[in-house]
């Protein structure tokens, strides 16, 4: 049987670049918030059209930190797809709101822009598109329902960083973007890994103080925040691999 995503021959073709990213790690001893994780941040920042990443632990710890950013909570509601999974949905409930969800597009597996509006209501806060499958969901139309309700917009991109949509690339057209590095996704980690990114400066400040207990400086703390940081390792791994990420896609796509 031919293994629907085969890891171990990924790592193989792979191999001298990735333990040369560890050694470069270990032999820095800076595990935590350095270069390596920076210099990603960077990296799929542009990659995805905006100016700030920020890394953390996972995609589902980058959905929870956006709401929170957002400052979605008890009372609200955000409006997502059922077909994805489950953490588009319950970063909502760990926000305190109440998911709610519209019904898809046959075509591009993503939130029908019609079906969206229709569930609209006071209480909504935000409209979290999934892009399922690597297919971009129709974000035009999206993007001009939240405005003219004053809605948030957050991409679940978990499964689609490199897809475009109208010549943009994923990534560039919500509020903030969520993405996960599980090490099944088309650029995966060693282990678990996400990202936010945003053009709003705003936003992503919010984000890095959430994302580090709530700290502006070592040992001055803002606000309650959370420990979901994304580690130096796993930023230099993951480097090594987004250089390789559109020949794969290419490959996929062929």
């Amino acid at each position: 049987m031919i293994p629907q995503i085969d890891l171990t021959r990924q790592h193989a073709a792979l191999r001298a670049e990735l333990l040369a990213a560890a050694e470069r790690v270990l032999a820095s001893s800076r595990f935590i918030l350095g270069a390596e994780g920076r210099a990603l941040e960077a990296e799929v920042a542009a990659l995805c059209g905006v100016r700030h990443g920020i890394g953390v632990a996972s995609g589902t710890d980058a959905l929870h930190l956006s709401l929170r950013a957002l400052d979605v909570g008890p009372g609200d509601e955000g409006v997502t797809s059922a077909f994805s999974f489950v953490a588009s949905a319950s970063a909502v409930l760990h926000a305190g709101a109440r998911p709610v969800f519209a019904d898809i597009d046959a075509e591009t597996f993503a939130l029908d822009p019609a079906q969206v509006e229709r569930v609209i209501t006071p209480r909504t806060r935000a409209v979290i598109a999934v892009h399922l499958y690597g297919h971009p969901a129709d974000m035009d139309p999206l993007v001009a329902i939240a405005r003219r309700r004053g809605l948030a917009v957050v991409e679940d991109a978990a499964q689609a960083i490199g897809a475009a949509y109208a010549g943009r690339p994923v990534g560039s057209f919500g509020d903030l973007t969520c993405l996960s590095f599980y090490p099944t996704k088309n650029l995966g980690a060693c282990g678990d890994a996400g990202m936010v990114v945003t053009d709003r400066e705003e936003l992503a400040e919010r984000v890095r103080r959430l994302r580090d207990h709530g700290s502006r400086e070592k040992y001055q703390h803002a606000e309650l925040g959370y420990s979901s940081r994304l580690d130096e390792l796993q930023a230099a791994l993951l480097r090594v691999k987004l250089h390789h990420l559109p020949g794969w896609t290419a490959a996929r796509r062929r």
